[in-house]
């Protein structure tokens, strides 16, 4: 059934289906995941960070050629340090390079005095599609690992505006990143602090059903 974007937003509930019960397992993570942007203290484990990555790579990808490589930033100066520089980055441009003079609520956002880019996340896994037709194929990586983190009791948030900051050269020299990979996704990871909200969504936009 064919519904326009003005269709009236609502929270959706987890479906309900008989059979294995692994499938409500599924639709309870695709459901329940949050972006998350509170954080406690507790650290994330070496185990924790294994688990996600082994559930990233089990993405789909042409040819199964893989095309990812990640990097994971745990130290809290080292966090902090590179989130101060994506702020001096973000109040200059966007993600994108396009200058943010034109966005007046992204502006604000960023140069609020409690703005963190990583929201105080404990770890940061950053994915980077080795080739550069892959970004596609890390966003797929990017959503199980996220499904994987809520299923670990983990919080996680896509951080798009880390993209320009990733994307600097001394950075990628400093992560040992080659040139010619591209920053797909950074991804905050950690132990939620309290719960998050639903947010609401509108009903799918099918354009054509044959």
């Amino acid at each position: 059934m064919m519904t326009s974007l003005s269709a009236r937003a609502e929270v959706l509930e987890v479906p309900r289906f008989s059979g294995p019960e692994v499938m409500t397992d599924v639709f309870e993570a695709i459901y329940r995941r949050r972006a998350v942007r509170n954080y406690s203290n507790e650290p994330v484990s070496r185990a924790e960070i294994e688990g996600v990555l082994e559930a990233a790579i089990m993405a789909p990808s042409a040819i199964n050629a893989q095309p990812w490589a990640f990097v994971v930033l745990q130290g809290h100066e080292e966090l902090a340090r590179y989130a101060r520089e994506g702020r001096d980055l973000l109040t200059n441009t966007a993600g994108d390079g396009t200058p943010l003079t034109g966005s007046n609520e992204l502006l604000q956002m960023v140069s609020a005095p409690n703005f963190e880019l990583f929201h105080g996340a404990p770890a940061v896994i950053i994915i980077y599609a080795t080739n550069a037709n892959a970004v596609a194929e890390c966003f797929l990586a990017a959503q199980n690992l996220m499904l994987a983190a809520w299923a670990m009791g983990l919080g996680t948030c896509p951080i798009g505006l880390a993209r320009s900051l990733f994307e600097q050269e001394p950075v990628k020299v400093e992560l040992k990143i080659p040139p010619s990979w591209s920053h797909a996704l950074a991804i905050a990871v950690g132990h939620p602090s309290g719960e998050t909200a639903p947010t609401p969504r509108r009903a799918a936009l099918v354009v054509t059903w044959r």
